[in-house]
């Protein structure tokens, strides 16, 4: 016979067990809020002091980003630790993870990040405590709002925001405006396109260079992007190369930012040739976060890819060679948005109507 207080103890058990997964979240959330708040408290002050400290023992001066890039990542591995049953075990984290990590180390080595200042009745309101606010935050409000408003209208669940996330932070980088309402737009223009532009499971855009490229081409008094130019940091170039080539070899999408660098590069000395430009200058996109960005997020999408790795390697060639045809033949200074903007869903289409058309065959052939 089960005692009473078996009874009580197996009754109460999965409370009990709630009760823990929400402490447990709550708890690692506040570590997250101490660490990420530390870091920007300390890193102004202790980059000062290493640029000092450098100045003294080594002779010259010290590039202002190390120091702070150092910070991210062991600010990084912290947070890795801390969140490390949901991080290694869902890939769906993986990506958000190799965002956030271009968010932070690209602010860090190349100030990547603009704050906006407050309205006046923000500042009002607050007593002076908020004088600027982050146009990135606001942007990723806005795209994860939007998945679970659009989620839950057109499949009624709860989506997953890992998408949102990244779209929010993408839009926050790339875009550059004085304005808000510009990052705002982008962020529910890319989301909206999920939704809207699709064939079946398929969308047929990325759908954060959908947003910028439709920024760019709506309000381009108002919109500008992320240059393409080199930064100065080699450290925080190799980190998020390494760390977005592991990334990508986990989610089984290596071989597409492969197969596009492998082209882009010949193609720079190519433009070099055709421009008279120094080769290095053609390079030197490889270097940018945007371009990181692009190559690991963009082009990659499994959702907007095509299906099976040689036609992905073929479509990320395809749109590296239109990249250098509009950079050639009509000076497009937003030339890998569009490439991909042409490219992508063209190969889609194609190999939505082979699929089916081969269906329709395999059909016809049963008895």
């Amino acid at each position: 016979m089960t005692s009473p207080t078996t009874v009580v103890s197996t009754a109460t058990s999965p409370n009990g067990h709630l009760d823990r997964h929400w402490f447990g979240f709550g708890l690692r959330a506040a570590i997250t809020a101490i660490l990420v708040g530390g870091y920007y408290w300390v890193r102004g002050p202790l980059g000062e002091l290493a640029g000092s400290w450098y100045a003294r023992v080594a002779g010259k001066t010290l590039d202002v980003g190390t120091p702070r890039i150092i910070v991210v990542i062991v600010l990084l591995a912290l947070l890795v630790l801390v969140w490390r049953k949901l991080v290694l075990h869902d890939p769906r984290f993986h990506a958000p993870l190799l965002i956030t990590a271009i968010l932070a180390i690209g602010d860090a080595a190349f100030n990547i990040l603009e704050n906006l200042p407050a309205p006046p009745w923000l500042t009002t309101l607050t007593g002076g405590v908020i004088l600027e606010y982050s146009p990135t935050f606001m942007a990723i409000v806005a795209t994860i709002l939007a998945e679970i408003v659009l989620g839950r209208f057109f499949w009624g669940k709860w989506p997953h925001l890992a998408s949102a996330y990244i779209s929010g932070i993408s839009v926050g980088i790339l875009i550059k405006s004085s304005e808000l309402w510009p990052f705002v737009l982008c962020g529910l223009i890319s989301i909206m396109s999920k939704y809207v532009l699709r064939i079946g499971q398929r969308h047929l855009w990325n759908p954060t260079n959908f947003g910028v490229t439709m920024m760019l081409f709506l309000a381009p008094a108002h919109v500008a992007s992320l240059s393409v130019q080199a930064g100065n940091n080699g450290l925080a170039v190799l980190v998020i190369w390494v760390l977005g080539l592991m990334i990508m070899y986990r989610l089984g999408r290596f071989h597409v930012p492969l197969a596009f660098v492998a082209a882009f590069i010949p193609l720079a000395f190519l433009r070099s040739y055709v421009t008279g430009h120094p080769w290095q200058t053609e390079l030197a996109p490889i270097t940018s976060p945007m371009f990181q960005l692009y190559i690991f997020f963009m082009i990659t999408d499994p959702k907007t890819t095509t299906r099976g790795w040689r036609r992905q390697m073929l479509v990320a060639v395809l749109v590296a060679v239109m990249e250098t045809a509009l950079r050639l033949a009509f000076k497009d200074v937003h030339s890998l948005y569009h490439a991909l903007f042409t490219v992508a869903p063209a190969a889609n289409l194609i190999e939505i109507y082979w699929d089916r058309r081969q269906q329709v065959v395999r059909t016809r052939s049963q008895p």
